[in-house]
């Protein structure tokens, strides 16, 4: 047979073959593959075993560090004003100089106060020498006037006994009636000048006590200048009210420095404490003495909160002042950086990745006998992945994390 024949008759063979049918007359098929079942939520069968890690709920205290920025103060940060006007002459420090109480910090100019209290001396001395001079003259006066008195008193009593004898001797017929009548008339003539010499005593005496009250007076009110040109003569030296350190000069030789402006600024560093703001809950956690850390740069601090009204400002923070341990170098305004510890809340502790909240109440699994069994629990406090719960005992075995299909009555193995 020639190759082309043999070639065709093969072919032939091989379609029959691809054509017949198996016994049962049914076309043989090839099962499909079963479908790839992939949700990871779906709940497993009662029969699946779930690994899951524990942790057993311990008691003890949740604690967590805060940080916080401060402000360095002072007790005693005093801006010294200037008490009376003037150009700056002087300037005996600088700034960042450590002064003590009383020093002399800034000298103006005194020259006008020197006139003045030099003017002010002057119209007491003359207020003096007038007040001497008019109790001197009242004096003479009144010595004068005194014996004027005395002497119309004399005259008085002879012209008065006169006069009676004469109407003695006009009785006994000695007389005349014209020698009474002349007696009688000097007799009133003498009371006149009795009575005008009293008159002219009383009246001088009433107008040199006035005079010499006015001119008291006058020497007092000028006394009272003195003192007052002296006091602003001292506010031309303008001292340090208290020890501590020069924080800022905001004037310079040659200005003219206003009454009432600020001369200096002092800082007393014995009295320097750190302010900052917290919230509510954490104030009521940091009571007067709690120990607080500090941190300026790279130097480390120490202090204690100190007495406080705990009363939230504006900004709804509660203010805290720290006392600063021993007398650090810090500048008053500067940025402190306060750390601190709070206890939360005590009770038993577990992660927060075995709470759940699906129902709208907190639950954790509980790994009991092979079993998750679902427990609902209150949170006290949670921080950093930590809670404080109430609802459980303590060495519960509870797991965390919580699996996406875990069940309540799920059987459970713990593994690693």
């Amino acid at each position: 047979m020639s190759r082309p024949l043999l070639g065709a008759v093969l072919s032939l063979g091989l379609l029959l073959a691809g054509c017949q049918r198996p016994a049962g007359g049914e076309a043989a098929s090839t099962p499909a593959a079963a479908p790839t079942i992939n949700n990871l939520d779906a709940a497993p069968a009662k029969t699946v075993t779930i690994p899951v890690q524990v942790v057993a709920a311990t008691s003890r205290p949740l604690s967590v560090e805060r940080s916080v920025s401060g402000t360095v103060t002072a007790d005693r940060d005093s801006k010294v004003a200037a008490r009376t006007g003037g150009v700056v002459q002087r300037l005996l420090v600088r700034e960042g100089d450590t002064v003590t109480a009383g020093q002399l910090i800034v000298q103006l100019d005194d020259t006008d106060l020197r006139q003045s209290l030099e003017s002010a001396r002057l119209q007491a001395q003359s207020a003096r020498i007038n007040l001497q001079q008019g109790t001197r003259t009242t004096g003479q006066d009144v010595a004068q006037l005194r014996a004027a008195v005395q002497a119309a008193q004399a005259s008085y009593d002879k012209a008065s006994q006169t006069a009676r004898s004469n109407r003695e001797l006009l009785a006994l017929g000695g007389i005349s009636r014209a020698d009474v009548t002349a007696s009688e008339a000097q007799l009133s003539q003498a009371q006149a000048d009795l009575v005008r010499a009293q008159n002219a005593l009383r009246q001088n005496g009433q107008s040199g006590s006035g005079s010499a009250a006015l001119l008291q007076n006058q020497l007092a009110s000028a006394e009272v200048s003195v003192r007052q040109a002296e006091q602003n003569l001292s506010h031309a030296q303008i001292r340090a009210p208290f020890a501590g350190v020069v924080a800022d000069l905001p004037v310079g030789v040659g200005e003219y420095l206003q009454a009432g402006g600020t001369a200096f600024r002092l800082v007393d560093p014995g009295s320097l404490k750190v302010e900052f703001g917290v919230s509510p809950a954490d104030a009521s956690a940091l009571p007067a003495g709690t120990a607080v850390n500090l941190s300026y740069g790279a130097q480390k601090l120490t202090g204690r909160v100190g007495e406080g009204e705990q009363v939230a400002g504006s900004d709804r923070l509660v203010p805290i002042r720290v006392r600063l341990d021993g007398q650090p170098s810090l500048p008053v305004g500067g940025t402190v950086q306060v750390r601190y510890r709070l206890r939360l809340g005590g009770g038993l502790l577990v992660p927060t990745t075995a709470i759940q909240n699906d129902t709208g109440a907190n639950t954790v699994y509980v790994l009991q006998d092979g079993v998750a069994r679902r427990r609902p629990v209150t949170v006290v406090a949670e921080s950093q992945g930590q809670a404080v719960v109430s609802g459980l005992t303590a060495g519960a075995q509870v797991i965390s994390p919580v699996p996406p299909s875990l069940a309540d009555g799920a059987s459970v193995r713990a593994g690693q």
